[in-house]
């Protein structure tokens, strides 16, 4: 039956969701930047409806280097800090968003994506499995689909 739910909420959703065998994944968008910056950032939402945890380890883009990161505030002070994986609970969700987890682009090969634009990310889990999902590239997050949101 979850399964059943899965696929139609998929369905429903317009494209605006992957899904590996587990995990599902939707609202991805870059922020757009001035063609200037060194690095972007990218947000996404990761849904995980099985009954066991599973981990990001990575993403990549043909567009440049991807590094997981998360914000932390310490003594009043936010700093960003590279993580090597994100935890997502048994049917949980952890959003990469701003002041929270998010991907940060940099290294830009032909260079940085511009508003409107549609940019190519993998997804990679612990296990070795891959999922392929198209961030828009937006001014800010507005843009974005909210249909899957529960």
């Amino acid at each position: 039956m979850k399964q059943v739910f899965c696929l139609l909420v998929l369905l429903c959703s317009g494209g605006g969701a992957a899904q590996a065998s587990e995990l599902m994944v939707h609202d991805a968008w870059i922020r757009g930047m001035p063609p200037t910056s060194r690095v972007v950032p990218v947000y996404l939402s990761l849904h995980n409806p099985s009954n066991k945890p599973l981990v990001l380890k990575g993403i990549s883009s043909p567009r440049g280097a991807v590094e997981l990161h998360q914000t932390l505030m310490e003594n009043e002070v936010m700093r960003m800090q590279s993580v090597g994986a994100i935890q997502i609970p048994p049917h949980g969700m952890v959003k990469l968003a701003p002041g929270g987890y998010h991907g940060m682009m940099s290294d830009f090969k032909g260079g940085v994506p511009a508003l409107g634009e549609e940019v190519q990310l993998t997804l990679t889990l612990a296990d070795g499995e891959s999922l392929s999902v198209t961030a828009k590239v937006t001014a800010q997050g507005a843009a974005h689909d909210h249909s899957m949101h529960h």
